[in-house]
């Protein structure tokens, strides 16, 4: 390949202790456009290596004082050295001296007498593998730093973000007291007082956004650490059920809890699994018609096991976005079916992590158009002592 008057002229080394044969490879070379810099041996070849680096090494075997396999040797180990193509050239036409070429860092090796187009056809593949190799090189290096930048922006606004959701726990904790409060006032008027409940649901609400998104970045960072209780499973739905029934009215919902009593007692985190359920019953309210009833069934399903669905009467998911609907932010619609519910919030992944920290698991029953069932399976026991 002629390198072009616009392109810099690639240079070659050739090492070999007779003028002859530095000659001929050396006229074949010019006339192909390359520039030829000639060694008489390996001391003058390293000499001018040091000095001058070539882009690809032509090497002769037999040489004085320093053989071309402990020259190689040594042009590997110079700054520069270890990415330069080196071609061998010997009258020795025997295995050994092959292997032995290969082992002292050779890339490729000729016999003589030096065939002009063989002599161009090595070098010209030898050089455009070279240039590939840096072309190759470059583009990794731009594509890790560009890696390493976005890492740090990432950890910077996770940092930023962590720093934020923490510091909103305290103005929120106020509010959802200051409204507590206020709602249970005897003499507060009707109309206050509703607006007083909307304040607390609404804090309710944003207080258990702010623990979603906490407790997954604790995950992520593997330092969320369950507290673990004996919890009665059946009694905590009921309390839930209990604090969601204004919200019921408020939607023309009913909730239907049935709970097989005295067989939900397991090991767990009463916190992480209250906002568990707390968020599938949003969920099942934001999603379920006027009127529609939200089912809470529970029981035991098998040795060491218990179920609890949620179940509503709302738009179904289709069996394609089951897995996807856990994912963060994710956006499940499709335009030939607008009525499919969307999830853009951390409330469902917040479940799958609480289902999955406890040694248990949570998916989606459902045909797609009748209403959904999220359904929880965990262990009676504790993760680490279940089979």
């Amino acid at each position: 390949m002629n390198p072009g008057a616009s392109s810099p002229v690639e240079k070659i080394l050739v090492v070999d202790d007779n003028a002859q044969n530095r000659r001929v490879a050396e006229g074949h070379l010019v006339a192909a456009g390359y520039a030829v810099t000639l060694a008489e041996g390996g001391a003058q070849a390293l000499s001018s290596f040091e000095q001058d680096p070539p882009n690809l090494v032509l090497l002769d075997v037999l040489m004085p004082e320093i053989d071309g396999f402990e020259t190689c040797r040594r042009i590997r180990a110079l700054r520069g050295g270890a990415e330069v193509p080196i071609v061998f050239l010997t009258a020795l036409n025997d295995l050994g001296t092959h292997q032995q070429a290969l082992e002292s860092g050779a890339d490729d090796f000729l016999t003589k007498p030096i065939n002009r187009t063989e002599l161009l056809m090595r070098v010209r593949s030898l050089l455009w593998i070279k240039r590939l190799r840096h072309e190759l090189s470059q583009g990794y290096d731009l594509i890790r730093s560009q890696r390493d930048a976005l890492l740090a922006a990432q950890r910077q606004t996770q940092e930023c973000t962590e720093f934020v959701i923490h510091d909103l726990k305290n103005p929120l904790a106020s509010i959802l007291l200051n409204a507590e409060l206020l709602a249970n006032l005897p003499e507060l008027a009707e109309e206050p007082r509703e607006m007083s409940q909307d304040i607390l649901g609404a804090a309710t609400s944003m207080h258990r956004m702010v623990m979603n998104l906490l407790d997954i970045s604790r995950s992520e960072d593997g330092v969320l650490e369950p507290r673990w209780v004996d919890l009665d499973l059946g009694a905590l739905i009921g309390e839930l059920q209990e604090q969601s029934q204004r919200r019921a009215a408020e939607r023309q919902h009913r909730i239907d809890v049935q709970i097989q009593p005295d067989q939900m007692t397991i090991v767990g985190d009463r916190d992480l699994l209250r906002r568990l359920f707390e968020n599938l019953i949003d969920n099942a309210f934001k999603y379920s018609p006027a009127g529609g009833v939200v089912r809470i069934d529970g029981g035991p399903a098998g040795e060491g096991w218990v179920d609890v669905r949620v179940r509503d009467h709302g738009p179904g998911i289709p069996a394609e976005y089951h897995e996807r609907v856990f994912d963060k932010y994710v956006r499940l619609e499709h335009e030939a079916t607008p009525a499919i519910r969307t999830s853009r919030g951390l409330g469902l992944a917040f479940c799958r992590l609480t289902a999955e920290l406890h040694g248990g698991r949570i998916w989606v029953e459902s045909d797609g158009s009748t209403g959904s069932v999220f359904a929880v399976r965990l262990p009676v026991t504790h993760p680490s002592r279940h089979g």
